[in-house]
């Protein structure tokens, strides 16, 4: 019998059903020590009363085509509370369908090339290389919080929300930010698991610029909080809006309920352009760090373009994923939700829940 799961070291570690063999050493082999389970989870820096149910949710998904099965990544869809067995097994369902569903795999090569810590922005079909120029994130590659967490950047004031409806250019520009989610969601297993915590990022959101448009068009932003929302739980420890206009208040107080869940919306903070020490203050980040339209001295975040009437007809032809299927959110019909995987006996993680109790779990 062979065990599979995903290596956080490798390359191709982002892609969806990209994995290898378990290694003798790894804590999922079937052969290991029942005594020393727990100190194991524990030295991989699961915490102590996150430990049978993460062992749990690892047999739940044991025979899956998945590779998002390291320990504290599977700890992440818990929500913070071990108590949360059902509500992660639902979520990790949904993260399998969806990732299936968007052919995450052939999107990430799409849009990036693979690094040693997951991937990094650099469009590689010709029509992706023309949408990202209205586009508005980039992961900082090198900022990090006082906790050693990543840096996500968006310029959502600047994007041209109106433009990308009037041209049908919601669906192209939804890739990148997938492609971004991910990217930064791989980022955060290598650094968690180098760190043996559970490390999360900071976003920064530029709104400078926004408008009523975003009231007009809220449904569409629906569709790319939709796509992180079940999917990357646990990921941000801050959301910071900076240089949100007055009116921008009024917005929030209609949007967020839709677009955010109730945890995300406790970690935003509202700041005008006097932000530096707030900052600082909120996401644990310095403002050198930051790109240089926002006063630091970080990687800039180019400004998405205004999207011009017509470009629709100048782009070159979608790419067809695998299998002749179109692009993420082009006519696919959604897929089910995954089935719970059949069990396999002999799992050295199933052992623990059966005859006398392992790590103080119990059956």
């Amino acid at each position: 019998m062979h065990f599979f799961t995903s290596s956080l070291d490798a390359p191709n570690s982002a892609l969806a059903g990209s994995l290898k063999p378990i290694s003798k050493d790894s804590i999922w082999y079937a052969d290991a020590p029942f005594g020393v389970c727990q100190e194991v989870l524990l030295s991989e820096g699961v915490a102590p009363d996150f430990i049978e149910p993460v062992v749990k949710l690892q047999s739940f998904v044991e025979s899956w085509d998945f590779d998002l099965t390291d320990p504290l990544t599977l700890s992440r869809f818990l929500l913070g509370d071990p108590k949360n067995l059902q509500e992660a097994q639902q979520r990790l369902s949904e993260s399998c369908a969806w990732r299936k569903r968007t052919d995450l795999a052939n999107l990430m090569r799409r849009w990036g090339v693979p690094s040693p810590e997951g991937w990094r922005w650099q469009p590689q079909s010709p029509r992706a290389q023309q949408i990202a120029r209205f586009f508005f994130g980039r992961v900082l590659p090198e900022a990090r919080t006082a906790q050693n967490g990543p840096v996500l950047v968006l310029r959502l004031g600047a994007f041209d929300i109106e433009g990308a409806v009037r041209e049908e250019l919601v669906e192209d520009i939804l890739e990148p930010w997938i492609f971004m989610v991910e990217q930064v969601f791989q980022l955060l297993r290598h650094i968690s698991s180098q760190s043996k915590r559970p490390v999360k990022l900071a976003c920064v959101v530029d709104m400078e610029g926004v408008s009523f448009a975003w009231l007009q068009h809220l449904q569409v932003m629906q569709k790319f909080s939709a796509a992180i929302n079940r999917n990357y739980p646990e990921m941000a420890a801050t959301l910071t809006v900076l240089r949100a206009p007055s009116i921008f208040t009024w917005i929030w107080s209609l949007a967020a309920p839709v677009l955010l869940e109730e945890m995300t919306r406790k970690k935003v903070a509202i700041l005008g352009h006097d932000f530096s020490a707030q900052l600082a203050e909120h996401a644990q980040l310095s403002l050198e760090q930051l790109p240089a339209f926002l006063g630091g001295r970080g990687k800039e975040v180019p400004k998405p373009l205004p999207v011009p009437p017509g470009i629709q007809n100048q782009l070159p032809p979608r790419d067809v994923c695998a299998e002749g299927k179109p692009e993420v959110g082009r006519s696919q019909a959604p897929a089910p939700a995954q089935a719970k995987a059949p069990r396999v006996e002999g799992a050295w993680w199933r052992r623990l829940f059966s005859g006398s109790p392992c790590c103080g779990c119990v059956t």
